[in-house]
């Protein structure tokens, strides 16, 4: 056959893949499509429906604020406050739509990865039926496995969204540009631009772990675009660079003057850095919590793992049907075995309060998908069965699976939590992972695929419940959905329900001090981390929007810096603490030229709501 005919033929295969025969829908995959796109309908519905009920004060309070005075207040350790806060000001200071326009977004991206990611595999294997359902099956799993982003963070987005969405965006453009590197095809522009913009936003936001999620991002193009050439290479990076400056440039003319906003990010930045949030303190946490988070994930479930070792080695050893239906056995009494430990401890669930357990049941899903791996490979390597594609990956296909293996890891990087709370909000890329693993072995042995079945199923079932429970049962610091009926009259919070209890104090408290925030904008100081009650009051922060309760020192640099030049005029802030006042909380408002004990009156001593200390100008403005 001549060279023309091969490519001729090899065209042809590539129109095969690329437009599968929307007849080829075999029942299991239209069934398979039908429960994964109910699956992801169902946390997104129920999402959707809290999104009106409940308010945490303390991080959902801070970002709000922060988004609330976004352009005038810009002593901040993140620039997420300049990405949300012309959307917060667009719709109205509508919390409820904010926190839509948060899933939508979430929903948005999950969808363009995984979509972007099933067409990438499709070629990948080369028995997959012939039908879009596939891609949308895959998709639909993706996006349902994405319910796990809503397993405990506050309603409301925050930085870690950037870095999670970052993270995916920065994932979907290097599989793009994989599919396109695959076929020869030079890559389209947009794909290295929309990086580009991502990673001049992403490092603005939260720089640790967007510095991360960009050089595995780096690592993982080189590798894929190779085909192309370093002149391919060298395109990519002109244009994503190029996109990066035009970014930057929009930002500092259309939004925020970046000459003014970056020093306040730096000096914020080092201020946290040289205390509770050094980075040696930070990596040395996140080591000693994964070292006892991976020993307890192998300890808690040895009797799956080794049942699941044994479905993976008998039928390999031992040939025959009846080997592989004893592996099938295993696999039963292993994933039973787990089953029963989390009902056991508890059952599925997500907030907080399940915080320290459920992610590791889906980590233990994510572990078990890596010994299928492994498993194959190595009978593919000594010769004893086929196993199926998933032993064909070359050069460009591991650089991939690698990329989205750390991506829930480096997108977590620079929190103040065990880097597994974070994790696992990026559980959808290791659900990626699981659907490679479970369409790479169609031609192992019943046990083999029978255990990657059960995995992905289990992926979905646990993620989804996980997310709908945090945030219908479990919502971060605030009241469950079914307790959230009543409203506070408060205006900034007219978006929300809350329980009685709550919505009473709140309106209560903005009663009492209505005469002395009115109009919006009063100065005001919360200590400690009660940014939430500055904004149903309708205050701004003095300083910075967030009061650490640890970093106290932090707290009082930034008051300083804000008394060197008062915005606030004659009408001096008012302060608001849930505990005793202490000495350098007095000692700061001295350097700002005011004195606590002349200077002051307590409002309502003793009767104000929720316990706090409220004090107001002596002059009674």
């Amino acid at each position: 056959m001549t060279t023309d005919k091969l490519t001729v033929v090899e065209s042809d295969r590539q129109q095969e893949l690329e437009q599968p025969k929307a007849a080829s829908r075999p029942i299991w995959l239209v069934a398979l499509a039908a429960l994964a796109a109910l699956a992801a309908a169902t946390w997104i519905t129920v999402v959707a429906v809290t999104a009106g009920t409940g308010f945490d004060t303390t991080d959902e309070g801070f970002y709000l604020l922060s988004y609330r005075w976004w352009d005038t207040n810009l002593r901040t350790f993140s620039a997420v406050q300049y990405i949300y806060g012309p959307v917060f000001e667009a719709l109205g200071y509508n919390i409820a739509w904010l926190r839509l326009f948060r899933l939508f977004t979430i929903v948005v991206t999950l969808a363009a990865f995984g979509w972007t990611f099933m067409r990438w595999l499709r070629r990948r294997r080369p028995n997959a039926p012939a039908s879009r359902l596939w891609e949308f099956a895959g998709t639909a799993a993706i996006v349902a496995a994405g319910a796990a982003t809503y397993g405990w963070l506050p309603l409301s987005p925050g930085y870690n969204d950037i870095s999670l969405l970052a993270g995916f965006i920065a994932a979907t453009t290097v599989i793009a540009s994989a599919i396109r590197a695959a076929e020869r095809k030079p890559v389209p522009p947009w794909i290295p631009a929309i990086l580009g913009v991502t990673a001049a936003v992403a490092m603005l936001v939260k720089w640790s772990s967007s510095a991360a999620i960009l050089g595995t991002v780096a690592i993982a193009a080189v590798v894929v675009l190779l085909p192309l050439g370093w002149r391919g290479i060298a395109k990519f990076t002109g244009w994503a660079t190029l996109a990066v400056v035009v970014t930057l440039a929009a930002i500092h003319l259309l939004i925020v003057p970046l000459d003014v906003a970056v020093p306040e990010l730096l000096t914020v930045n080092k201020l946290a850095a040289a205390s509770a949030s050094s980075p040696a303190l930070l990596l040395g946490m996140y080591w000693d919590t994964s070292v006892i988070v991976a020993q307890r994930i192998v300890w808690g479930n040895k009797v799956l793992f080794a049942m699941s070792t044994l479905a993976l080695v008998l039928p390999w050893v031992l040939r025959g049907r009846l080997w592989q239906w004893v592996g099938v056995v295993a696999v039963g009494i292993g994933m039973a075995r787990s089953a029963w430990l989390i009902y056991r401890d508890g059952g599925l669930g997500g907030g907080t309060i399940s915080l320290t357990r459920y992610p590791l049941i889906l980590m233990t899903l994510m572990a078990v998908a890596l010994l299928i791996t492994v498993g194959t490979l190595i009978r593919r390597r000594w010769g004893r069965e086929p196993g199926g594609s998933l032993g064909n990956e070359g050069r460009s296909g591991w650089a991939i699976y690698a990329l989205l293996l750390v991506l829930p890891a480096v997108q977590a990087l620079g929190t103040g939590n065990p880097l597994y709370f974070m994790a696992i909000n990026a559980f959808a890329a290791w659900m990626a992972l699981i659907i490679a693993v479970l369409t790479g072995v169609e031609r192992s042995a019943l046990s083999v695929r029978g255990l990657a079945a059960a995995t992905a199923a289990g992926a979905v079932a646990a993620a989804v419940i996980i997310g709908s429970s945090g945030v219908s049962r479990h919502p971060y610091r605030t009241s469950p959905y079914t307790a959230s009926t009543a409203s506070s009259g408060v205006p900034a919070l007219s978006s929300v329900r809350l329980d009685p209890a709550t919505a009473s104090a709140y309106g209560e408290l903005y009663q009492l001090l209505q005469p002395y925030v009115q109009p919006e904008g009063r100065a005001v100081m919360a200590f400690d981390e009660m940014a939430g009650i500055v904004l149903l009051l309708g205050g701004r922060s003095v300083g910075e929007a967030w009061y650490s309760q640890l970093d106290t020192g932090r707290t009082a640099k930034g008051i300083e810096a804000a008394c060197a030049q008062p915005w606030w005029g004659s009408r001096q802030p008012i302060l608001i603490f849930n505990r005793e006042v202490r000495q350098m909380e007095i000692d700061t408002l001295a350097a700002c030229g005011l004195a606590f004990a002349t200077d002051y009156r307590e409002l309502a001593p003793g009767s104000a709501p929720l316990g706090l200390k409220i004090y107001v100008p002596q002059d009674g403005e």
